[in-house]
């Protein structure tokens, strides 16, 4: 497993845990030449993060060694099929253009309803051509569910696909989605590496809506304290220990938070996939951001 750089945070306020805001460009150019310094050469990125596709563009040195993966734009249900489908097709040259790049490492559908309706089929030929033309090397889908990943699978010849993985998100592995993907030569990419980051926020006041990770919560602190290792390398121990992941995407607002990602990074061991199993919440209104309150 690699690390990769997620950058929702360049683009606007994100995390639960979140008090620092937008990372500023200074901070994401120190992160960035970080990135290259450690050898990181994955990029995680999308036109919907708000700003995150410019500032990259604007902050990336050129040239430089990364490969960067974007998502698509939401398929407009209210357009003719047709011209919903050169929406999407026109956002990816736009992607592009803000960018900077002439080509990208990958391109994923952001919501995997898109390719599972009626439009499906044309989505997914329309980005396919660019994948055949060598504007984008791997096309793929962001999904949640391991229903989702196997429906895409199943319909679709995708080589990239990016699931949600942590101690208390283990659906793709009870499932056994993640082994299937694994095992069908597709690339993984994990995000939710630290739950917004709840994972790693001791002190953090849950809203109501999330008590009920209160207790989930008390036995991660102790399960992390029983390992001896903090919970930002139990984490990354987690995922090393999950077989299939190519790539974790984590993100950071400020180079501090980044260094530290590293470094636990490096010094994780590969755990068990067994050893966190008992630390899975089932409740997915609690483990997808998706359901969470918006403030």
């Amino acid at each position: 497993m690699n690390l990769g750089l997620g950058t929702v945070q360049f683009g606007f306020d994100y995390g639960i845990t979140n008090r620092t805001g937008r990372t500023p460009a200074g901070e994401v150019r120190a992160i960035l030449a970080s990135a290259a310094a450690h050898g990181i050469d994955t990029l995680d990125t999308a036109a919907l993060y708000g700003a995150a596709e410019s500032v990259l563009g604007e902050t990336l040195p050129r040239p430089h060694a990364f490969r960067i993966v974007t998502k698509t734009l939401a398929l407009e249900s209210s357009q003719p099929t047709a011209e919903a489908v050169a929406a999407i097709v026109t956002g990816v040259h736009c992607s592009l253009e803000r960018l900077g790049e002439e080509r990208l490492g990958g391109l994923l559908v952001h919501r995997a309803d898109d390719l599972l309706g009626p439009v499906g089929d044309r989505l997914f030929s329309a980005l396919d051509a660019l994948r055949l033309a060598g504007t984008v090397d791997r096309v793929g889908a962001s999904v949640y569910s391991p229903e989702e990943a196997m429906k895409i699978v199943d319909r679709y010849p995708v080589d990239l696909v990016q699931l949600p993985l942590n101690p208390f998100d283990q659906r793709h592995l009870a499932a056994g989605s993640l082994a299937a993907l694994a095992a069908a030569g597709i690339e993984i990419h994990v995000r939710s590496a630290f739950l917004q980051g709840l994972l790693l926020a001791p002190q953090v006041a849950l809203p109501s809506a999330l008590a009920g990770l209160s207790k989930p919560l008390s036995s991660w602190w102790a399960a992390a304290a029983n390992l001896g290792l903090t919970p930002l390398q139990t984490c990354l121990s987690f995922l090393k220990g999950a077989s299939g992941v190519s790539v974790a995407i984590c993100g950071a607002t400020r180079l501090a938070e980044w260094e530290e990602i590293v470094a636990a990074y490096q010094t994780a061991p590969v755990m068990p996939p067994d050893t966190l199993k008992e630390l899975a919440v089932p409740d997915d209104k609690l483990i997808d951001p998706r359901f969470w309150p918006k403030s």
